[in-house]
């Protein structure tokens, strides 16, 4: 299925490897990560150690902003910015002006 692509297991592990890396290049530990984002150190060390494939995209996104990345949905998924979330929930409905 994914031929000579990563895989998105693979995926995640280098993310969390990376992850790891700049932490430590920015000096901040795992602990001021929890107490900043709530995020437990368990799961920090997870995914750091490529075994966190349950991380939610909001807490991978805790994460970023606690190092300083700065990282925005359109930057993930460039299409997301071309997307008008209200033109898609009238298509969704079939009222349209529900609310």
């Amino acid at each position: 299925m994914y031929n000579d692509r990563i895989t998105p297991f693979e995926a995640i592990v280098s993310l969390g490897e990376a992850f790891s890396k700049y932490r430590k290049s920015v000096k901040i530990s795992q602990q001021h990560l929890h107490q900043k984002t709530g995020i437990s150190i368990f799961t920090i060390s997870q995914f750091e150690n490529g075994k966190g494939q349950g991380l939610s995209l909001s807490h991978f996104l805790l994460l970023m902003d606690a190092v300083g990345l700065d990282i925005s949905l359109s930057e993930l998924i460039p299409i997301a910015s071309t997307l008008d979330p209200e033109k898609i929930w009238k298509s969704q409905n079939k009222k349209g002006d529900r609310k």
